[in-house]
């Protein structure tokens, strides 16, 4: 995603934010802080006192987070202060969601395990848990809501997910431009690089008919449920 396409994003952002009782200012203000919270390959070395080589390396190891603007990669303030020692006091938030009441033992494993990793890979750190029971297709959470809310006031380090749907279902690049804006990391403990786009399409797709067959019936009614079993057997045949 370019660079100079920011403005249009953050505004676009801004009224998908004003919509759930975010302000638009929040938005509006991810373009002027963007540039110091990341950093080109160049000058991350510079501080560092590396090689640009080495960070590319780093980079694809995995030892350092980056995010891709456009076709060049950006290391994140909070990582150099990170590999230099400095203590980065912004929270981090451990983020779960089922989609119905009668999953909510899947969400207490959800953050059973969140509370685990953080415990093991960011000890000391202060810690948010939120949670919602809600689809992934609602912008309305009141807990995602809380937790946008906290990142456009600069006070979220990393939010750490199970899964990368956990958050939403749809306008996943909007999130990642407003964290990536924010210096803000997002850590997926199970990231679904198994699935191939078909297979990605093929879910979001059932998602958009489970809602709105939802919205049309009642969520879990006998309709919805006959239509969900046709739009699978449509999709998953040969």
């Amino acid at each position: 995603m370019a660079l100079e396409n920011l403005d249009a994003i953050a505004l676009r952002i801004g009224r998908i934010a004003v919509d759930g009782n975010i302000s638009l200012c929040y938005a509006i203000s991810i373009v002027r802080k963007s540039d110091r919270k990341y950093l080109r390959v160049g000058k991350a070395a510079e501080e560092l006192g590396l090689h640009p080589i080495t960070i590319r390396r780093w980079i694809k190891m995995g030892k350092i987070q980056a995010v891709r603007v456009g076709i060049e990669a950006r290391v994140p303030r909070s990582e150099i202060e990170r590999l230099l020692g400095k203590r980065d006091d912004r929270l981090l938030v451990l983020y779960a969601r089922v989609s119905g009441h009668d999953q909510r033992p899947d969400l207490e494993r959800q953050i059973e395990r969140l509370e685990k990793w953080a415990r093991t890979e960011r000890p000391g750190r202060e810690m948010l848990v939120l949670s919602d029971i809600g689809s992934g297709l609602n912008a309305a959470r009141k807990r995602l809501q809380q937790l946008l809310k906290l990142v456009c006031e600069d006070r979220v380090a990393e939010v750490a997910i199970t899964y990368g749907d956990r958050l939403t279902r749809f306008g996943q690049e909007y999130l990642e431009t407003l964290f990536t804006s924010f210096g803000v990391a997002c850590t997926i403990l199970n990231p679904d690089e198994e699935k191939t786009p078909e297979q990605e399409l093929s879910e979001d797709l059932l998602s958009i008919i489970a809602s709105f067959a939802g919205k049309l019936y009642g969520m879990r009614s006998q309709k919805q449920k006959e239509l969900l079993e046709c739009a699978e057997n449509v999709l998953h045949s040969p």
